[in-house]
């Protein structure tokens, strides 16, 4: 694969999502999309749509044939440990506690669902699909978890009782393990229930990106710049740094070192500004951070992948 090839690449899978977010930003900006209608819109895709596409992509995994216990324990342990990292370390970007969870899950959580597995498949083929997807699956549940609990430290101090309450009945998390158990079961969807559940969780991207888009206010984020650029550095270099780093002295090689590179390079999810807008009031200094990791992450993933294959580690 040459730098040209990963290149090309590259801009097939994201210039199509940021073309999704100018167009909601101009809907909004010539008055064809409503507050109302961007509020609902996100909510829908909070409540139904995400949930769905993420028990799809859980469900239909097989976990006994796929499973690679090291590679997912290495990203999990990796991925909880940064989140702790973030969170300790945030105070020294923003006084704010409000914006404070919105800074952390804009700097750990990569749309793995739709660039990065999309990326896989492109670098390592179809064969990988199954191990790809369970590592979507149980990172989702620790990005989701953790976003959650970031999300309402910062706005508020909640018992730990209270808190567990509120993680479980979150659409995300209940998509997630509703779908752990259904691929644990091994049946396939049924045909009726799988297109109609198909044609809602493909209803995620273009909504949730308009949504991003038309939320994009462009003097916020002149006002937001310092930790947008923060986040997007940490979410798109020092992160798939480090976590390819340690994995290499780790022995991991080939197409599981780069499985993780591509998905903790992946730029912020969409998912982040779904979750920002509907637990606290900035829900656009998540938009921005979406915004600036994926343009940026055209050069960021192409560097990357060209250096770990010419060293010869992939």
């Amino acid at each position: 694969m040459t730098l040209l090839d990963n290149l090309l690449f590259s801009l097939s899978t994201t210039l199509p999502i940021l073309l999704w977010l100018a167009g909601g930003h101009a809907l909004k900006r010539t008055n064809r999309l409503s507050d109302a209608f961007i509020h609902d819109a996100n909510r829908l895709v909070f409540t139904w749509c995400l949930p769905t596409l993420l028990f799809l992509n859980t469900a239909r995994s097989s976990i006994v044939d796929s499973w690679q216990g090291d590679l997912i324990g290495y990203a999990a342990i990796f991925t909880l440990a940064s989140i702790i990292v973030l969170w300790l370390i945030t105070p020294l970007f923003t006084t704010d506690r409000s914006r404070r969870g919105v800074f952390v899950q804009g700097a750990y959580r990569g749309n793995m669902g739709i660039i990065g597995l999309a990326m896989v498949v492109n670098a390592f083929g179809t064969e990988v699909i199954p191990l790809a997807s369970l590592y979507l699956a149980f990172i989702t549940l620790i990005y989701n978890l953790a976003a959650i609990v970031v999300l309402q430290a910062g706005q508020t101090r909640l018992s730990p009782l209270k808190l567990v309450s509120q993680l479980f009945r979150n659409p995300l998390i209940i998509g997630v393990l509703l779908g752990l158990l259904w691929s644990i079961t091994g049946w396939d969807l049924p045909g009726l229930a799988n297109s109609t559940l198909q044609g809602l969780a493909d209803l995620t991207l273009p909504v949730a990106l308009i949504c991003v888009g038309a939320s994009l206010q462009f003097q916020s984020l002149r006002n937001n710049r310092y930790l947008v650029m923060i986040a997007s550095g940490f979410k798109l270099i020092v992160i798939p740094v480090l976590a390819v780093g340690i994995a290499y002295l780790l022995g991991f090689r080939a197409e599981a070192l780069g499985i993780l590179f591509l998905m903790m390079a992946s730029p912020t999810a969409a998912a982040s500004f779904v979750m920002a807008r509907a637990m606290t009031p900035w829900g656009e200094l998540a938009a921005e951070i979406i915004v600036v990791t994926t343009f940026f992450s055209l050069l960021t993933t192409t560097l990357g992948l060209f250096m770990l294959r010419s060293l010869g580690w992939v």
